[in-house]
C-alpha cells in the first residue's frame, strides 16, 4: 500500500507538470538526421493534454537502460538500508528509483541556522558564505563550496559538498547538494538534497534543472539523470536520462546540455514538448542560450566540412529553425561564447604566444564581440602591456554589461574580475582573484562562484533594452548605427564605416565617413602589379581554366600602403596595432614595408576597391601562383625540414621547423625563392591571404563555388606560421574575423568598367 501511495504521488506530480499550460499541446516527435542540420518534425495534431510532458520518448541515450527493476536491484545489492528508517515519503520528495527509499530526493527550501550574504550595495562585492575558520578557506559549517552559482528573486544558489561523508552513498565522499542564500532574511536554505551528486544546475525564475549523478552506476553513460523542479509548487519531474554529467542551462522554455555519448548539443523545448539533437556539432564545453540563440565551442561534422578543418571553432544555432551558422572561425584554443540580444561575446586564443610548453601558460588571449545584425567584430578589452604580459578570458554578457577576467601574467583563464558598460566605457573592478572560475552576469548581478570562495556583486540597475529599440531610433541614415542606450534612455546615432551609394556615377567607390556617404574615384596605377594571363592550370591532376586575364599585386598590402587609405578616411585602422611579438607594429615607420595585419575581409575589400581593384578569387590566386604548372611549393618539391634548417627555409613559415620560436612576419619580398615565375612574392609564407570565394570542402569543378554557409565562410590561401607553405592548402575563415595570421593582396581587371564597385 505504501509503495502504491508513493507511486501515486509521483504520478500526480508528473501530471501537474504536463498540464501546466492552459492551452493544449501538440505531441511532437523529432527525428534527427545525422547527415543534416534540418530536423524532421512529425506533428500528429493530438489534442489530448494527457499525452503532453516536458519531454517525449523520441530521444534516448544510446544503450540506455530503461529497466527500473535492474536499477532497483543494483541499489538493493550495493547499498544496505536495513538499519535506516526513512519513514513515509513527504510531499516534497521523490524516490529517484521508485521503491528505493535510500534514493530519496527532497526539494526545499528548508532553513538552516547558517547566515549568509545576498544583498551587496551597488558596485560592491560580497562573499555569499563566509568560512568558519577552518584550514580550507572555502569550508564552512555545512561543507565545502563549489560552483556553479545562479540567482532568482528569492535566492542566490550554490552547491556544497557536505562535511559528513555518511550523507553520501557507500564510500562516496563527494555528493554536493544545492543550497540557496535567501535574499530576504539572509539565511542558508537547503534547496535540493539527497545522497546523490547534484553538482550542476541552472535556474530561470521558479524553475530549476539539475543533475542527479548516481555514483553507484558501473556504466557512466547511464549515471546521469536530468530533473526539473518548480520552486513555488515544490514539484519535481524527471526530464531524461541524459547519459553523462556536465553543466546545463535553462532559459525557459529551453533547456540545453551536451549528450555525454555523442557530444552533440541537445535542446529541450518544455512548452512545445520535443527534443532536438544538433547532430552536426560536437562540443567540448556547455552551450549557452539566451532564449533565441544557442552558441557553443564546437567542431562541425557534416556535409561540406570535416573535423580537422573546423576544430575548436564557435557556432551559433537559431533555436526556432535550428539553422547552424559559423560564429568565429578561426578562434583556436576555445571561444567560450555567450549570447545576449544582438551580441555574441567570446574569447580567442587565435593570436596567442605559447611558452612553458603550454597548456595553461600563454599570452595574448583577447575578447571580441560580434554584432549579429551587421556582422561587425569589435574588441572591448584594452591592449595588453607587454608581449608576455596579458590575458583576457571567460566573458559573460548581459547588455550593456560585459564581464571578463584580466591579468598581466602568462596564466590563462585567471585574474581579476572586471565589468564594462559598453555604452559608456566605464570599467569596474570587483574581485582581485577569480582563479579558474567564470564571472556570470544575470539580472544585473555579477556571480563569482567557485571552489575558493563564492560571491555576488551588484551592478547598477539599468533597464533592459526594449524590443522596439530599433524603431525608437530610426533616422533612415545608412551611415549611422542607431542605438538606444539604456544607460541614459536616449537614442545615439553613431557614425559607421559601411558601404553606401552617393548617387554619383563618376565615383567608383562609396563609403560612409563621419555619418555621410562619400565617393572616391577608385583609380590607381598598375605599379608593382604582374599580368596573369587567362588560361588553364592543374590542380590534383585536373585542369581548371581562368577565362579573363588580370593583374595581381606583387606584394601583400603593407602597413604603409594601408595607412594612406586610412588617412583618406576610406579605410579604418586595424583592429589591433600589434604583430605577434611587436606591440607598436602598425603606425611605426620601421614596419611600413611589412604586411598589414588585423584587417578582416570586408576591410580588405574596401582597400582594394578604393584603388579600383578587388580581392582575388581562389581560382585567380591559384592561377597566379601555379603559373600553369602544378607543384607542391613555389620552389619545387623540397619539403621544409628542421634537420636541414636553415638551408630549406625558403618561405616565412614555421611549419616544418618545430624548434623555431618567436615567429613573426617579415618585410615583404624577403625570401627570394618564395616567388612565382611571374614575380609575385610571398605566396607560400608571411601571412595567409583573403579571397572572395565561399568555402567548400573540396575545390569545385567550375567557379563560382557555392559553399554550405555562403559568404559567412570564405577561403584563405597562402602559408604562414601554422598554415604551412603548401600551395594547395586552403583554409576556412569567417570574413569578419581579425588576426595577425591573415593579410591580403589585390587584383585588377584589365577591362575598365563603367559601373560602380558595388557595396
Amino acid at each position: 500500500m505504501k509503495r502504491f501511495l508513493n507511486l501515486l504521488v509521483v504520478l500526480l506530480i508528473f501530471l501537474v507538470f504536463s498540464c501546466s499550460s492552459s492551452k493544449s499541446q501538440n505531441d511532437t516527435d523529432i527525428i534527427s538526421d545525422s547527415d543534416s542540420d534540418n530536423t524532421e518534425i512529425v506533428n500528429d495534431n493530438t489534442d489530448s493534454e494527457e499525452d503532453s510532458d516536458f519531454i517525449d520518448d523520441s530521444y534516448e541515450t544510446p544503450d540506455q537502460d530503461t529497466d527500473q527493476d535492474s536499477d532497483s536491484e543494483k541499489h538493493d545489492s550495493d547499498t544496505d538500508t536495513s538499519d535506516e528508517d526513512y519513514g513515509p515519503l513527504p510531499d516534497n520528495c521523490i524516490e529517484v528509483y521508485p521503491g528505493q527509499p535510500n534514493s530519496r530526493l527532497c526539494l526545499g527550501p528548508k532553513k538552516t541556522d547558517v547566515r549568509c550574504n545576498a544583498n551587496p550595495t551597488e558596485n560592491k562585492y560580497v562573499t555569499v558564505l563566509e568560512s568558519d575558520g577552518s584550514t580550507e578557506a572555502y569550508e564552512n559549517s555545512l561543507g565545502n563550496l563549489d560552483d556553479p552559482m545562479d540567482i532568482n528573486d528569492d535566492f542566490v544558489f550554490f552547491v556544497l559538498n557536505p562535511k559528513d561523508s555518511a550523507t553520501c552513498f557507500d564510500d562516496e565522499t563527494y555528493c554536493p547538494n544545492i543550497y540557496g542564500c535567501n535574499r530576504k532574511d539572509e539565511y542558508v536554505y537547503e534547496i535540493v538534497t539527497s545522497k546523490f551528486n547534484h553538482n550542476f544546475f541552472s535556474v530561470d525564475g521558479d524553475k530549476i534543472v539539475f543533475n542527479v549523478w548516481d555514483g553507484l552506476q558501473s556504466d557512466w553513460t547511464k549515471a546521469d539523470k536530468l530533473l526539473i523542479a518548480d520552486l513555488k509548487n515544490n514539484e519535481i519531474a524527471e526530464l531524461t536520462d541524459w547519459g553523462s554529467h556536465g553543466q546545463m542551462q535553462i532559459v525557459y522554455p529551453y533547456v540545453v546540455f551536451i549528450d555525454g555519448v555523442s557530444d552533440n548539443p541537445l535542446i529541450l523545448n518544455l512548452e512545445a514538448n520535443f527534443t532536438k539533437k544538433i547532430s552536426n556539432l560536437k562540443c567540448d564545453d556547455t552551450p549557452k542560450i539566451d532564449g533565441k540563440y544557442l552558441v557553443c565551442d564546437c567542431r562541425y561534422i557534416g556535409e561540406g566540412l570535416s573535423k580537422d578543418e573546423l576544430d575548436e571553432t564557435a557556432w551559433i544555432v537559431d533555436l526556432e529553425t535550428f539553422e547552424v551558422s559559423p560564429l568565429s572561425v578561426f578562434t583556436h584554443e576555445g571561444a567560450n561564447p555567450v549570447v545576449s540580444g544582438d551580441y555574441t561575446v567570446f574569447h580567442s586564443g587565435r593570436d596567442t604566444v605559447y611558452y612553458d610548453n603550454y597548456p595553461g601558460k600563454l599570452s595574448g588571449m583577447e575578447i571580441y564581440s560580434l554584432n549579429l545584425k551587421n556582422k561587425r567584430e569589435e574588441k572591448w578589452t584594452p591592449e595588453i602591456k607587454g608581449i608576455f604580459e596579458g590575458n583576457f578570458s571567460k566573458p559573460s554578457f548581459e547588455y550593456p554589461y560585459f564581464a571578463y577576467l584580466a591579468n598581466e601574467t602568462n596564466q590563462a583563464s585567471t585574474g581579476a574580475s572586471y565589468v564594462l558598460n559598453i555604452e559608456t566605457g566605464e570599467v569596474t573592478k570587483f574581485w582581485e582573484k577569480t582563479a579558474q572560475d567564470r564571472p556570470y552576469i544575470k539580472d544585473r548581478y555579477l556571480l563569482l562562484g567557485g571552489y575558493i570562495k563564492n560571491g555576488i556583486a551588484k551592478l547598477p540597475d539599468l533597464p533592459k533594452l526594449p524590443e522596439n529599440a530599433d524603431e525608437l531610433c530610426e533616422d533612415n541614415n545608412p551611415c549611422t548605427d542607431n542605438r538606444y542606450f539604456v544607460t541614459d534612455g536616449e537614442c545615439h546615432f553613431i557614425p559607421n564605416h559601411e558601404r553606401c551609394d552617393d548617387d554619383d556615377d563618376t565615383t567608383l567607390f562609396d563609403i560612409c565617413i563621419d555619418g555621410e556617404c562619400k565617393g572616391f574615384a577608385g583609380t590607381s596605377s598598375d605599379e608593382e602589379m604582374v599580368l596573369v594571363k587567362a588560361g588553364t592550370f592543374l590542380y590534383d591532376g585536373k585542369e581548371y581554366e581562368i577565362e579573363k586575364s588580370f593583374k595581381m599585386d606583387v606584394f601583400e598590402v603593407t602597413n604603409g600602403k594601408y595607412a594612406e587609405c586610412v588617412e583618406a578616411k576610406a579605410c579604418v585602422e586595424p583592429l589591433r596595432k600589434r604583430s605577434l611579438t611587436v606591440l607598436n607594429y602598425y603606425g611605426n615607420p620601421f614596419y611600413d614595408n611589412f604586411p598589414v595585419l588585423y584587417i578582416n575581409q570586408f576591410e580588405a575589400q574596401n582597400y582594394c576597391n578604393w584603388l579600383g581593384k578587388r580581392l582575388p578569387t581562389e581560382f585567380e590566386w591559384m592561377k597566379a601562383t601555379w603559373d600553369g604548372e602544378e607543384k607542391t611549393y613555389l620552389w619545387g618539391e623540397e619539403r621544409p625540414n628542421y634537420e636541414t634548417y636553415p638551408d630549406s627555409y625558403y618561405a616565412n613559415s614555421a611549419a616544418g621547423y618545430p624548434q623555431m620560436t618567436g615567429w613573426d612576419v617579415v618585410e615583404v619580398g624577403t625570401f627570394p625563392k618564395d616567388k612565382t615565375v611571374g614575380g609575385i612574392m610571398d605566396m607560400s609564407g608571411n601571412v595567409s591571404e583573403w579571397t572572395t570565394s565561399e568555402w567548400t570542402k573540396n575545390l569545385c569543378e567550375v567557379p563560382p563555388c557555392h559553399g554550405k554557409f555562403g559568404s559567412d565562410l570564405v577561403v584563405s590561401k597562402g602559408g604562414e606560421e601554422w598554415f604551412g607553405p603548401e600551395l594547395a592548402a586552403r583554409y576556412p575563415w569567417t570574413p569578419w574575423t581579425h588576426s595577425f595570421r591573415i593579410g591580403f593582396r589585390c587584383v585588377k581587371d584589365l577591362e575598365e568598367t563603367e559601373n560602380k564597385i558595388k557595396p
